[in-house]
């Protein structure tokens, strides 16, 4: 009997171990915001003003099917939810308490992807908040929506 526990026991690991791999396969993540300028590779938002994570994607390099699960959002290390979302489109939040300078926005989750390890991710994206309007660097377009892409490797 003490064997069969131990069998048991023993299963989930073999079957955990089994199904590593030692290359991840690579995707690209881009996030779409609302209610921003995008110059120079940032993000811009005017202090005061709401801004919107519009979508949130992933494209396969490979063209395997995948998902995104417990994904969690950050403003300068801080949680904007308590909870992870399962759906991350038409997540809203204000800058009025963000004071004028450069901030991060962190994405952390999981990645599920057909035939590949589950992968854990983690990017930030620069948000720099503006006074007014006159803030915005000269050249960048109006504020709308806008995408950045981040490749992993």
């Amino acid at each position: 009997m003490k064997k069969l526990i131990y069998l048991l026991l023993l299963l989930p690991f073999a079957a955990l171990t089994s199904c590593e791999k030692d290359d991840l396969a690579p995707f690209d993540m881009t996030l779409t915001l609302g209610g921003v300028s995008q110059y120079d590779g940032n993000f811009y938002a005017v202090q005061g003003d709401e801004v919107t994570i519009e979508n949130l994607t992933v494209d396969p390099v490979g063209g395997k099917n995948t998902a995104l699960s417990n994904v969690m959002f950050y403003i300068d290390g801080r949680p904007l939810w308590p909870t992870p979302w399962e759906s991350v489109n038409g997540i809203t939040f204000s800058t009025a308490n963000l004071p004028a300078g450069t901030h991060t926005i962190g994405i952390n989750g999981n990645l599920l992807q057909v035939d590949q390890s589950l992968q854990v991710f983690a990017v930030e994206y620069k948000l720099v908040v503006v006074d007014s309007d006159e803030g915005l660097p000269e050249g960048a377009p109006e504020l709308g929506s806008f995408s950045s892409t981040v490749s992993f490797q």
